[in-house]
């Protein structure tokens, strides 16, 4: 007994350390891009009267009507982009990409309250789509509305209740609104669920740890010796791939099934760390290659070195025809697993497979 105390007072003065300690690097985040460069190019008036012409000759053909809107956008004409997507939806009301384009261009144009209803059509087109209210829930987590975007993926869930990346989604944004008890129940079910796979489990394990984490700090700051051993025994449980006290760790997740989108880190020592190249010299590592819609992936740097690292998103490709584009989210969680642990959400939009963007820097200094 007096041994099986020890041991668990050993624990707890490890986790003080810890957080007593924090890192020893200072971590500043940037963000950079929420769109990849290709395409922001003025096209000029030739173009355009091209792309204009290729639509005229082939209405019907969504690429050229897609790219005559991209080029108005890149050409700085918002409102003309607006009327031009318009039309295309006037011809092809269920192509739910340009629902979406419609939405955000009203929100680039100021009006809010439109973009809003224009998302929700999404919905409206499809009430019985369960992807259809996932996609209208992206949208809404990316403006800061998580009390509708819990509500998105409640229907959602209830359209298709054995799904359990619903079910994380769902404990996702619980979390995010601040609900940690209520999210550690939901992300504790999905990660009993014997039949949700594994990539859906980890992410859940992933995020318990870190308000599992959270508790063990309070409990050790509050003196609670045994509590803080019994849940660093559960932390320690979950078998998280490059455990939950880092200084710098990295999320990917996007809004589609069928889908191959990639994390790439460019890391202070010269080395780009992605799906062919996962580990370093120096230890940091991309944990997951997600190719079939999703994710999360993620990149862990126990200790972050001196310099820049460099987060990028690529979007390798798709087999779908509608919501081609992808659309997701970047988490930076800096200082994990320690008192001044810090969150930052970078959402992005890639529109074509093959594009790349880069949506944050990170840079360390001593």
């Amino acid at each position: 007994m007096r041994r099986a105390r020890l041991a668990a007072v050993a624990v707890v003065c490890a986790a003080i350390g810890t957080i007593a300690s924090g890192s020893s690097a200072h971590l500043a985040v940037k963000k950079i891009d929420t769109e990849p460069k290709e395409g922001k190019d003025k096209p000029g008036a030739q173009k355009l009267a091209e792309l204009r012409k290729a639509v005229a000759d082939a209405p019907d053909q969504r690429s050229h009507r897609f790219d005559l809107v991209r080029a108005l956008i890149a050409e700085g004409d918002l409102n003309g982009a607006l009327t031009e997507a318009r039309a295309w939806r006037a011809k092809d009301a269920y192509d739910l990409v340009v629902v979406r384009i419609i939405g955000d261009l009203q929100m680039q144009l100021g009006d809010a309250a439109t973009a809003r209803r224009t998302y929700s059509s999404i919905v409206e087109l499809l009430p019985k789509d369960p992807d259809a209210h996932r996609a209208l829930a992206t949208v809404l987590k990316e403006a800061g509305d998580l009390d509708n975007a819990f509500l998105r993926l409640s229907d959602a869930s209830k359209l298709r209740p054995t799904d359990a990346r619903l079910a994380f989604e769902l404990a996702d944004v619980v979390h995010r609104m601040g609900k940690d008890g209520d999210a550690a129940e939901r992300l504790q079910k999905v990660v009993d669920d014997k039949e949700a796979p594994e990539s859906v489990k980890y992410p859940a394990k992933q995020r318990l740890g870190q308000i599992l984490a959270a508790r063990r700090r309070e409990a050790i700051k509050a003196g609670k010796t045994a509590e803080g051993a019994d849940l660093a025994k559960k932390i320690e449980g979950l078998g998280i791939k490059g455990g939950i006290e880092n200084d710098l760790k990295v999320y990917l997740s996007w809004d589609t099934d069928r889908t191959d989108v990639d994390l790439w880190v460019d890391t202070p020592g010269g080395e780009k760390v992605w799906y062919e190249h996962k580990s370093t010299q120096h230890g940091e590592a991309l944990y997951d290659d997600v190719t079939s819609g999703y994710g999360p992936e993620s990149f862990t740097a126990k200790k972050a070195r001196a310099g820049t690292y460099t987060v990028s998103v690529n979007y390798y490709g798709t087999s779908r025809t509608v919501f081609s584009d992808a659309r997701g989210e970047v988490v930076v969680i800096t200082h994990e697993g320690t008192a001044d642990e810090k969150k930052q959400v970078f959402p992005f939009r890639i529109w074509k497979a093959k594009q790349t963007v880069t949506v944050a820097k990170i840079e360390v200094k001593p």
